[in-house]
C-alpha cells in the first residue's frame, strides 16, 4: 500500500514538475532622450522563452514627438527587433516588436531608445516603464 502511494506521489510531482513553464524576465527602464540623439542605458533583461516578440509598456511618458524603442543585443551593439514609436498619448499600452534575429532564451538583451527620425518637438522626452525581451 505504501509504494502504490510513494507511486502515486511521485508521478503527480513529476507532472507538476513537468507543467512548469518558463516565464520571461520583466524589467524596468527609464530613457529620458534628446533631440536626434539615443539613449542606450543600462536596461537590460534575460530571456525567458523563445517567443520571438518582445513587450514595452511606458508607464509614464513626458515630452511631445515620438521615439523609437528596440530589443539589442547585450552590448548595444547589434539591433534583434524592428523599431517600435512611443508617443505621449501610449500610456500604459503595450507594445509588441518582432526579433528579426532569432532571440534565444537565457541570453541578455538590451532595450535602446532613439529620436532617430528627429521627431521629438519638445527639449526633451522621457519614457519610464516595463519590457520583457
Amino acid at each position: 500500500m505504501k509504494k502504490k502511494k510513494l507511486a502515486l506521489l511521485l508521478s503527480l510531482m513529476c507532472l507538476a514538475a513537468g507543467s512548469i513553464t518558463a516565464s520571461a524576465e520583466t524589467k524596468g527602464f527609464m530613457f529620458l532622450v534628446n533631440k536626434g540623439l539615443c539613449n542606450v542605458g543600462a536596461w537590460t533583461a534575460i530571456k525567458g522563452t523563445s517567443e520571438q516578440k518582445a513587450y514595452i509598456t511606458p508607464t509614464t511618458i513626458a515630452g511631445q514627438g515620438r521615439i523609437w524603442v528596440e530589443v539589442y543585443d547585450e552590448n548595444g551593439r547589434e539591433p534583434y527587433t524592428t523599431a517600435t514609436g512611443i508617443e505621449p498619448s501610449e500610456v500604459n499600452v503595450t507594445k509588441s516588436v518582432n526579433y528579426y534575429k532569432t532571440g534565444k532564451a537565457g541570453k541578455t538583451y538590451r532595450i535602446l531608445a532613439c529620436d532617430s527620425e528627429e521627431e521629438i518637438t519638445s527639449n526633451g522626452f522621457q519614457v519610464a516603464g516595463e519590457w520583457t525581451p
